[in-house]
């Protein structure tokens, strides 16, 4: 956990770090590698709404780091039977499946033949040895020795025993406008303000009590990371053993290209879960710099009511984060 009294926006906060010098990132990506394949891997978690994208396309931005859009599928891992060839086939049908809140395959663009030949090389076959094939096959694409992972809702404690290179960071935001941009979509309109914070609630101290038994892990802000940019990826490159590379700033060009990757998705009964458009209509802001007016709406969009009920059920872990409340 965190150590008490650091400043609310300190993003230097960690239970795991990654010291000493960088290693060497020429090193191979195959699946079948040894320890020095496993760089420093970046998982990004977090409640939704809260950076996750905008962090993830910033380290997309880095020549060295390819951030595929939301996977979705490594929750579903630990269910699937099977062992040798039996699991390989069970763990293809469950990544390229493409059917969502399970996978969302379409978004990478991804050749699914070049994937199952890659699964067919990989002997013995375990779920560890296919998630870096998948990994390496998306980063080749652009050139870069290192894959990361953002699906907010993931699972880190399961992950971690899976990858021991993942390296978790996990972004926070005041749960009042992380409610207001939930109440926005799709999938969180329909709940009332105190069912949000509620969900803000249970999936930061998942992240944090995570922190005690993941062994990599850096918590940071986003406010931080709206208004200080560039100390925020700085502290974030350490953690990873990256160099800080200055284009990690300019990443609206990966924000445009993360949008007019984004699908329509389905559920497997055929039925329409969100458009296309309405997906990159909650991304939109991936194109543009980090917009400071984020930061703080709720104190002009929240009414009185709204305000209480929201603290009433997160004020607790508000203030321990250091949120006034």
């Amino acid at each position: 956990m965190p150590a008490a009294g650091r400043s609310p926006f300190d993003s230097s906060s960690g239970a795991g770090s990654v010291g000493g010098s960088l290693p060497d990132t020429s090193a191979s990506p195959d699946p079948a590698a040894g320890d020095a394949f496993r760089l420093p891997m970046p998982v990004i978690t977090g409640c939704p709404r809260s950076g996750t994208s905008l962090l993830a396309v910033m380290l997309d931005s880095h020549s060295q780091v390819a951030m595929p859009p939301e996977t979705v599928f490594l929750n579903s891992m630990e269910r699937l039977p099977g062992s040798g060839d039996s699991l390989r086939r069970n763990f293809f049908h469950l990544v390229t499946c493409d059917q969502a809140r399970i996978s969302n395959w379409s978004d990478l663009d991804m050749d699914k033949e070049e994937f199952r030949r890659r699964l067919d090389g990989v002997r013995p076959f375990s779920v560890t040895r296919g998630l870096r094939a998948f990994y390496a096959q998306y980063a080749q694409r652009f050139g870069k020795p290192r894959c990361g992972e953002k699906t907010p809702t993931t699972n880190a404690v399961y992950v971690a025993k899976l990858l021991p290179e993942a390296h978790f960071l996990h972004i926070i935001r005041d749960p009042r406008d992380t409610v207001l941009s939930l109440r926005r979509t799709w999938f969180g309109g329909a709940q009332d303000v105190a069912s949000i914070a509620k969900t803000w609630v249970h999936r930061v101290a998942a992240g944090r009590a995570a922190s005690r038994s993941v062994g990599h892990y850096h918590e940071l802000r986003y406010e931080a990371l709206v208004h200080s940019p560039e100390r925020v990826l700085r502290a974030v490159c350490v953690f990873l053993a990256l160099e800080f590379e200055p284009g990690m700033l300019d990443y609206g060009a990966r924000g445009a290209a993360r949008i007019a990757s984004l699908t329509t998705r389905t559920a497997a009964d055929g039925k329409v879960v969100a458009t296309r458009e309405e997906r990159a209509s909650i991304h939109a802001n991936l194109a543009l710099p980090p917009l400071s007016e984020r930061v703080g709406c709720w104190e002009r969009e929240l009414n009185a009511d709204e305000r209480r009920s929201i603290e009433a059920v997160a004020g607790p872990l508000m203030r321990e984060l250091g949120y006034e409340t």
